[in-house]
């Protein structure tokens, strides 16, 4: 794609990432009759190790030396709880809310960095924020609809998100983004597997294939991610990612009838849009700066 303008790749990569990450959560959402988010996410971590294993044996020592062992170990703590709570929600809730109320991870990063790494903030990235966490409220409603564990489960995945990736902005002033993945991977590895191992189910082959499915469709989306903010400017891909809802929503409602009401369109198109107001908000001031 190297002969096309860096805005068209980003926005290809970024598609493709929607796609991937779409695809996962609709795997999820199928296994979670049969097998608990402890297993599938012990599955998942498993491929993207046996996918490391291979970049490791090529690879020299010094990937494995860190003076921020703590740091890391911290960063995984706070991605399990995110990826958890992520797949709690989509066993109890319907897909579609999920994808919206994950839109709020960036609100959550712009409140950690200004609490935990005393960054300025500022009245437009405040604003933005009040109005993200607005559409919050309107896909919740509470008071008229009930608020379940699944739902508050999704938005502290979102918080948990946010804090590991504060974690990986610290980790990046002394190690490099493969220390961070290696580090993420081969410590969440056995994190996962002790829940897993009380309630494990041995899978069918086609259960397999999809618990598999779930580990590559994660690692396609980070990949493609990657891609898409290193080919264009964060403010011309962002937009895209808009598509895991109608993408994971359309699929939900095909595979499992799953609907949702007006409330959640709205509210996520706020979210999405204070979202994509605090990207441009940041864009703006590293040019200034």
């Amino acid at each position: 794609m190297t002969g096309y303008p860096p805005a068209v790749r980003g926005a290809v990569y970024m598609t493709l990432a929607a796609l991937c990450w779409s695809a996962m959560m609709i795997l999820v959402r199928a296994l979670g009759d049969a097998y608990s988010a402890f297993e599938i996410l012990f599955v998942r971590n498993l491929v993207t190790v046996a996918f490391i294993v291979p970049l490791l044996l090529r690879s020299s020592g010094s990937v494995f030396r860190t003076s921020r062992m703590g740091l890391h170990c911290v960063r995984v703590a706070f991605a399990y709880i995110g990826i958890l709570g992520l797949f709690y929600g989509l066993l109890h809730i319907p897909v579609a809310d999920v994808v919206a109320l994950s839109f709020t991870q960036p609100l959550f990063i712009a409140v950690l960095a200004a609490v935990l790494l005393g960054e300025a903030v500022g009245v437009p990235r405040w604003r933005a924020i009040a109005i993200g966490f607005a559409g919050v409220l309107i896909i919740l409603r509470p008071g008229f609809a009930e608020i379940g564990a699944a739902t508050l489960a999704v938005l502290a995945s979102a918080a948990a998100y946010g804090a590991s990736n504060i974690c990986i902005k610290k980790l990046m002033t002394t190690d490099t983004p493969v220390q961070s993945t290696l580090f993420g991977n081969l410590l969440m590895l056995p994190l996962s597997a002790l829940p897993a191992a009380f309630v494990w189910v041995t899978p069918g082959w086609w259960d397999a294939l999809a618990m598999i499915g779930v580990g590559l469709g994660g690692m396609g989306g980070i990949y493609f991610v990657s891609r898409a903010y290193a080919a264009a400017d964060a403010s011309a891909v962002v937009p895209y990612d808009f598509l895991r809802l109608p993408l994971s929503a359309g699929a939900a409602w095909v595979l499992f009838g799953e609907t949702s009401d007006i409330w959640m369109p709205a509210g996520a198109a706020i979210i999405f849009a204070s979202s994509y107001a605090l990207v441009r908000i940041e864009a703006r001031e590293a040019r200034a700066g």
